[in-house]
């Protein structure tokens, strides 16, 4: 048993998909729209195992995020290098998230954890 996909509500579909391309690289595997009920959504390939669905409809209500709020906390992605790890880390930093922790360790493994695009809490980490 696996988890198949994690969906997830946002108000800007095209810029979340955007964002997991640009940082994660993550590919559109498929769509589903239901244009009768204003629903569409953006299933997002993740290096062909987990995949993240990206959903979008007018009635969906957009409250303030707490990062330590109730149900899904966060969104932990794996990198393969220490140098994918701190590019991840500088772009989080030049686009303005908020890095709530980061390695302390300048070399070796590490996790950060920001909140990104719409309130997303992403960690990354790399385990060498």
């Amino acid at each position: 048993m696996y988890i198949h996909n994690v969906g997830i509500f946002v108000k800007d579909l095209e810029g979340a998909k955007a964002f997991f391309e640009s940082y994660f690289g993550a590919k559109l595997f498929k769509t589903y729209n239901e244009p009768e009920s204003n629903y569409y959504s953006y299933i997002m390939d993740l290096d062909g195992q987990a995949k993240l669905e990206l959903m979008n409809k007018p009635a969906i209500v957009d409250q303030p995020k707490d990062p330590n709020r109730s149900g899904l906390a966060h969104i932990c992605i794996h990198v393969d290098t220490r140098e994918q790890l701190d590019d991840i880390i500088a772009r989080f930093k030049k686009d303005g998230f908020k890095i709530q922790y980061e390695p302390k360790n300048p070399t070796g493994g590490g996790e950060v954890r920001a909140v990104t695009f719409e309130d997303i809490v992403m960690e990354v980490n790399y385990t060498p």
